[in-house]
C-alpha cells in the first residue's frame, strides 16, 4: 500500500502530510474525524510491512507505548492493521526534536541542559517502573517544545522487562553513538543502560559533540566499551557535570542507580555530590584496564582493553605513548579474521532504519539512524589505545546514601502542573 494525502485509514484517520521518513517507516500528520483532532500516524514502508520481525517489533511499540502514561512520554492513542498493513496513531507533539536544537545551539545553556534531563530522566522512570526499557534513547526521540517542555518518544525498540528478546544472540539495537557499553558488547539492555545514553544526550548537549565516535558504526559502538569518556569541563557546574559523567561509567554499578537517581542528582546542591557518583564519574575518564592474566610471562606486555569478539578499530597507538604495544602472536591472525567479518557487519547495518521515526511537526535532521549490529560475544580480545585523564573529578565528602524518591515536579509558569512537567 502507498500512503498519500488524503489515504484514510480504519474510515477515521485522515493523512494530511508526510513529517518524517525513516528507513523503516514513514510519520504523517492526520486528522482523527471521530474525535475531531490533529494526531500522529506512523505507517511502516510497503518493503518493511513485509519484513515479519519489522511487524513485530511495530506490534510491541504499540503494545508498551499503550502502558505508559506519563507528561513527559508521547501518548499512543491508537493502532490498527488495514490491508494487510499496520498503522500507529499517537500524540501529534509541538516542538522540535532535541538533535535541531543541538545541531542549532549547541552548547546549550547548562540551566535548560539540566531541565531537559531531568524530565526525559523521570520519563525513562516512569518506563522502567511499568517494566519497558526503551534502548534508544537519542536527541532525535525527544522533542522539546518553546517553553522547553520535554518529551521522550519512539518506543520502537523498547523490550519489557521479563520478556523473550525478539533479538538473536548477540544482535545490538541502538544507535552507535549512544549504545551503552553492555549494549555494545551484545549483553542485555537494562534500565541503566538507558541512563547512559541520556548522558551522552547530556554531554551533546554541553558541548555540542558526542563523547564517543569512529569512523564506522561498528567502531563508534567499540569506542564506548575501549576508551575512556573525555571529561567535562570544569566550566560546566556541579551537580550537572558531575552527574553526566557518573553515568558514562563503563560499570552499570558505577552509574546512578536508576532514572529516578540520575534525576534526583541534577537537583542536589553544589558540594553534596554523593560519593558513589565521584567515583563513578572518575571511572568514567580512566583507561580500560583489564586485570594480569595468572599465567602472564614476565616479559608480556599488559593488555590494555578487552573487547568481546571485536578488533580495534581505533588505528594505530601513537609512537610517543610510553606502553609497550607489542601484541601476542596468536591475536593478529584473530584480529585479522574478526575484522573482515566486520567490514561485513558494518556494511549490512547501512541498511539500519533512520532516526526520522520521531513523531513531531518537524522533519528530522542528520542523527545517526538506529542500526542493528551482529557480535559474536567472548570469541577474540584486542588492545586498544589508552590516554590519560588530565581533568580532575570532584570528590565528595558526603556520606553514602540510598537514592531518594524522585523530587517533586520542577514548577515552570504555565497552565496546569503535572509530575515530571506541566499538562498540556
Amino acid at each position: 500500500m502507498t500512503y498519500e494525502a488524503d489515504t484514510r485509514l480504519a474510515d477515521r484517520y485522515r493523512l494530511v502530510e508526510r513529517i518524517a521518513t525513516g528507513g523503516m517507516g514513514e510519520v504523517w500528520r492526520a486528522h482523527d474525524e471521530t474525535l475531531q483532532r490533529d494526531v500522529a500516524v506512523k505507517v511502516l514502508r510497503p518493503d518493511s510491512a513485509e519484513d515479519g520481525a519489522f511487524v513485530e517489533r511495530f506490534r510491541a511499540e504499540a503494545r508498551l507505548g499503550s502502558q505508559l502514561t506519563h507528561p513527559n512520554v508521547g501518548t499512543v492513542h491508537d493502532f490498527g492493521e488495514q490491508d494487510g498493513q499496520a498503522f500507529l496513531v499517537m500524540e501529534l507533539m509541538a516542538g522540535e526534536p532535541l538533535s535541531t536544537l543541538i545541531r542549532d545551539r549547541a552548547p546549550m545553556p547548562q540551566a535548560e541542559v539540566t531541565e531537559i534531563l531531568h524530565q526525559i530522566a523521570l520519563a525513562l522512570q516512569a518506563a522502567h517502573d511499568a517494566g519497558v526499557v526503551h534502548r534508544d534513547v537519542k536527541p532525535a526521540n525527544i522533542v522539546v517544545d518553546e517553553a522547553g517542555y520535554a518529551k521522550l518518544t519512539d518506543f520502537g525498540i523498547a523490550r519489557a522487562l521479563g520478556e523473550a528478546s525478539m533479538t538473536q544472540t548477540g544482535e545490538v539495537l541502538g544507535t552507535p553513538h549512544y549504545l551503552a557499553p553492555e549494549q555494545a558488547k551484545g549483553e542485555t539492555a537494562g534500565p541503566l543502560s538507558d541512563v547512559y545514553a541520556l548522558a551522552v544526550v547530556g554531554y551533546e548537549m554541553l558541548t555540542g559533540q558526542r563523547p564517543f565516535s569512529g569512523e564506522s558504526m561498528v567502531a563508534t559502538a567499540l569506542a564506548h566499551v575501549s576508551q575512556p569518556a573525555p571529561q567535562l569541563s570544569d566550566e560546566v557546574d556541579d551537580p550537572l557535570r558531575t552527574t553526566v559523567m557518573a553515568a558514562l561509567a563503563k560499570d552499570p554499578g558505577l552509574r546512578p542507580q536508576s532514572a529516578g537517581e540520575f534525576a534526583d542528582a541534577l537537583r542536589l546542591a553544589p558540594g553534596r555530590i554523593p560519593w558513589h557518583l565521584s567515583e563513578g564519574a572518575a571511572a568514567a575518564v580512566t583507561p580500560v584496564i583489564v586485570g594480569v592474566p595468572a599465567d602472564l610471562p614476565p616479559d608480556q606486555p599488559l593488555p590494555t582493553s578487552v573487547l568481546p569478539a571485536v578488533a580495534d578499530a581505533g588505528g594505530s597507538d601513537d609512537a610517543t605513548s610510553e606502553h609497550d604495544t607489542r601484541r601476542p602472536g596468536w591475536l593478529i591472525p584473530a584480529c585479522a579474521a574478526l575484522v573482515v567479518m566486520l567490514a561485513v557487519v558494518s556494511a549490512m547495518a547501512l541498511g539500519g532504519r533512520s532516526q526520522a521515526d520521531t513523531p513531531s511537526s518537524t522533519p528530522q535532521d542528520t542523527t545517526p539512524a538506529t542500526t542493528t549490529v551482529a557480535t559474536t560475544p567472548h570469541t577474540a580480545t584486542a588492545t586498544a589505545t589508552t590516554a590519560k585523564a588530565t581533568t580532575s573529578v570532584p570528590t565528595s565528602t558526603t556520606k553514602p546514601a540510598k537514592a531518594s524518591p524522585a523530587p517533586a515536579p520542577h514548577k515552570k509558569k504555565g497552565p496546569g502542573a503535572g509530575k515530571g512537567g506541566r499538562k498540556k
